[in-house]
């Protein structure tokens, strides 16, 4: 839900390892709490622009086993980021 009646405008900064903290203007408007999940929306017809939604919690767990066992999941993981070279 949301609970602002207009435009919410904040930056955040990008750090280490692609983390950001969600401003709490945002986190407000969106009407999100903790661990709620965040989806970001890319597209490449709009560069620089990323939407933000609230996952509904109904959505919780929905793909489990969707791309294996979280073991497995996990694994890719780590060796996706292992190729990055930090």
């Amino acid at each position: 839900m949301i609970t602002t009646t207009g435009p919410v405008e904040a930056d955040a900064k990008l750090r280490a390892k692609n983390q950001v903290t969600v401003p709490d203007a945002v986190v407000r408007a969106l009407g999100a709490a903790p661990n709620d999940v965040l989806a970001f929306e890319v597209d490449p017809a709009e560069p620089g622009v990323a939407h933000l939604r609230v996952m509904p919690r109904s959505f919780a767990g929905s793909l489990t086993g969707m791309w294996g066992t979280t073991e497995e999941v996990l694994a890719f993981l780590k060796e996706e980021h292992d190729s990055w070279g930090d």
